[in-house]
């Protein structure tokens, strides 16, 4: 559904709270950044850090100069930037071999460092420790809070492989994923099934290998993202133009479709599922959902047909799908202009709905409703839990500005990151440093709401606690309880019943919208009401019923009128009615 824009002689007399209803928490820039060398940097992923803060990393060809204080190690090396809440760059670091080295992915680590990943045709040499095995090798370095190297490795076969995506496990250690060519020989045991497959390390808090598996058809297979997930396994996102084949089950719909494959915490298949329409189509990102399920994106050039419902806007559009935990579709949707419009990221937002951050060379039309800075900007579409449009934003200056990396931020708003080829103007306030550099904008309102009272709170001894929102400008609120909607709580106070996190979505009449920092609610005892025995009196015989506010195990002890304890029992109760 589109945003209705409603005429001006009807807004002129509409209260400005109503303005949320039209313009659903839109929110402005606060600031952008520029990074660089002097010569070429390109931006591959971002994440906001424990500190509120943000660490940028990608790969770049300057030497010393400009934002980049290291020499150049080879032809292009992995290039880390750790800015502070505001965008202000407190480091940078250079890693790199002799040759080229591409760094694809960048997670802070619980010990408050970083692991980054990426591909090296680098041998020896540099900040590179172990040979190359083939043309292309995985390379992953782990590096301290202040950017210090604490070890790195290499994984690779025979052939070509290329990290595109890794992620710190629950045991400490890290899962990788991407591409590979080759066949059985140096890190890789299985033998490749087709062109490209997908290919999945896993390693150890200290980069041991544990195990590799090996994913694909017949034809040309390619992983994007990976996740670990809540059941331990592990969900696979990329492209395929395979047919049923190897580890393909389901046909090929067009030239290329998403292929998504669910493992185990083994590496063992699970199921794997393809989407697609009659043409092209490329999945970059992908999420578990609080439902259990997944969020899929990527961009499509098809039409109606497959797997796709909608028509094509343009060249290519964001298409996203939203499947179940086994892998089911549920619902997808395309959002485009009349041009090219590629998603590059896409995340689960704390509302329970979706953004969707990529860039767009489209002007004013179908579902884009600013024109354009340049001639491609970073295009933001926030859509709500079953896929509706809330609103899009266009951010760029006056040449390329691409997007490839998107994440919802701890004070409700969200950062962007990609790199960009424009000087001073647009949204763009500070000059190029060399043909392209690190671009960050930083979207969204001050927060300017609270909840009181705060902290752990414990319900044991009383019926609930009543929490009050309170907002400078608040106008709509939305109640969170462990990241899901509480449907039905859109007042300012709420009444906590259960124990969990809970947190409010304020939108302002300065069409923004905030989040409040959580508020956990425990309870510290086995605490049971709306207790009722029936037929009571009885002859011996009773049914008991009581309402339990949390699963685990309860005491039951039955008294007749003199006290007398006629019967006790410990039960494992659920989390409300039980007989």
């Amino acid at each position: 559904m589109r945003n209705t824009i409603l005429p001006k002689r009807i807004l002129s007399f509409t209260l400005p709270c109503l303005l949320t209803t039209v313009l659903l928490g839109q929110p402005p820039k606060q600031w952008d950044k520029r990074f660089g060398g002097t010569d070429f940097e390109y931006f591959s992923a971002l994440q906001q850090t424990k500190d509120g803060g943000y660490i940028l990393g990608g790969f770049s060809y300057s030497g010393i100069g400009g934002d980049k204080t290291e020499e150049s190690r080879g032809s292009n090396d992995y290039w880390v930037v750790k800015v502070d809440a505001n965008g202000e760059k407190q480091w940078d670091k250079r890693f790199g071999g002799t040759d080229e080295d591409y760094l694809g992915s960048v997670e802070q680590t619980t010990d408050g460092g970083y692991v980054l990943g990426g591909w090296s045709h680098s041998g020896i040499g540099g900040d590179k420790t172990e040979a190359s095995w083939g043309s292309y090798d995985y390379w992953v370095v782990k590096i301290d809070a202040n950017g210090v190297k604490q070890w790195d490795k290499r994984f690779g076969g025979t052939g070509t492989d290329k990290l595109a995506s890794l992620e710190q496990t629950t045991d400490g250690g890290y899962i990788l994923g991407g591409l590979s060519h080759s066949g059985i020989g140096g890190d890789k045991t299985e033998e490749h099934r087709g062109d490209y497959d997908y290919w999945v390390v896993k390693i150890d808090a200290n980069g041991v290998k544990q195990w590799d598996k090996t994913f694909g058809g017949a034809l040309d297979d390619e992983l994007h993202s990976l996740q670990q997930t809540t059941d331990g396994g592990y969900v696979l996102i990329g492209y395929s133009n395979s047919g049923i084949a190897g580890d393909k089950s389901e046909e090929s719909r067009g030239s290329y479709d998403y292929w998504a494959v669910k493992i185990d915490a083994n590496g063992v298949k699970q199921w794997d599922k393809t989407f697609g329409g009659t043409s092209f189509e490329n999945a970059t990102s992908l999420q578990q959902t609080t439902d259990g399920g997944f969020i899929l994106g990527g961009y499509s050039e098809s039409g109606i047909g497959g797997d796709k419902t909608e028509d094509s806007r343009g060249y290519y559009d964001y298409w996203v799908v939203k499947i179940d935990a086994n892998g089911l579709k549920q619902w997808d949707k395309r959002f485009g202009g009349t041009d090219y419009d590629e998603c590059e990221s896409v995340q689960q937002t704390v509302d329970g709905g979706y953004i969707l951050g990529g860039y767009s060379a489209s002007g004013i039309g179908g579902d884009k409703t600013e024109n354009s800075r340049g001639y491609t900007d970073y295009w933001v579409v926030k859509i709500n839990a079953i896929g509706i449009k809330q609103w899009d934003k266009r951010f760029g200056g006056t040449y390329y500005d691409n997007a490839t990396s998107l994440q919802q931020t701890t004070d409700g708003g969200y950062v962007l990151g990609g790199w960009s080829q424009s000087g001073i103007g647009g949204d763009k306030t500070e000059e190029s440093r060399g043909s392209d550099d690190y671009w960050i904008v930083k979207v969204g309102c001050p927060p300017n709401s609270t909840v009181i009272p705060s902290g752990t709170l414990d319900i044991c001894q009383t019926d609930s606690i009543v929490l009050h929102a309170y907002s400078a400008d608040g106008c709509k609120y939305q109640w969170i309880r462990d990241s899901k909607i509480i449907l039905g709580a859109t007042d300012s106070t709420y009444a906590a019943t259960r124990p969990g996190i809970y947190r409010v979505l304020v939108y302002t009449r300065k069409l923004c919208a905030d989040i409040s920092k959580p508020i956990k609610i425990i309870s510290s005892c086995n605490r049971s009401n709306d207790i009722s025995i029936y037929p009571n009196p009885s002859n011996g015989i009773v049914t008991l019923t009581y309402n339990s506010i949390h699963a685990g195990t309860v005491q039951l002890n039955v008294y007749d009128k003199t006290g007398r304890l006629m019967f006790s029992q410990k039960e494992t109760a659920i989390e409300g009615s039980n007989t």
